[in-house]
């Protein structure tokens, strides 16, 4: 089927219809398969940042390696266990595939955590769309902030904002 080009081979063992758009988060994800969509490119996902990602940022557990870093245009961030499955829940992309992403309280702590805090226009943007959410859940927001110790940021955050 390749040799007919009904099919393109776009990774390994990853095949797509060469007449549709590459989904690059799907193919993140089919290739890289423990990582979690993350800070900025979660935020991108969720409809809550003006801004295009320039790469995809994904969390992997910690020490997991991988060559396709830059081949993907991923910046990875390693996690331990503890934290690494906290919040993750799958979101359709912008072409309508299902990839894994942490939930938006997650990101929300993930973009003011150090070392990789999020520039202020897009925490603030994000932190405004989130208090507009109906389906915000302030508990389980001050549930990740307090284990990703940023409860008082956070705090601070929804004081102003909400």
């Amino acid at each position: 089927m390749v040799e007919q080009e009904l099919i393109e081979r776009v990774g390994p063992g990853i095949y797509a219809d060469p007449m549709s758009f590459e989904d690059e988060f799907l193919i993140a994800q089919l290739r890289l398969s423990r990582g979690i969509f993350c800070k900025e490119t979660a935020l991108y996902l969720y409809n809550m940042t003006d801004r295009t990602p320039n790469f995809m940022e994904m969390t992997f557990p910690k020490g997991y390696k991988s060559n396709y870093f830059d081949e993907l245009r991923i910046k990875p961030y390693r996690q331990i266990d503890a934290l690494y499955g906290m919040g993750i829940t799958t979101i359709e992309t912008p072409y309508g595939n299902q990839v894994r992403v942490y939930d938006i309280e997650r990101t929300l702590c993930d973009i003011i955590r150090p070392p990789h805090v999020a520039q202020d226009e897009v925490v603030r943007q994000a932190m405004q769309g989130y208090v507009q959410r109906p389906e915000k859940d302030l508990n389980r927001l001050m549930k990740y902030a307090k284990n990703l110790k940023v409860d008082a940021k956070i705090k601070t955050y929804m004081s102003v904002l909400g």
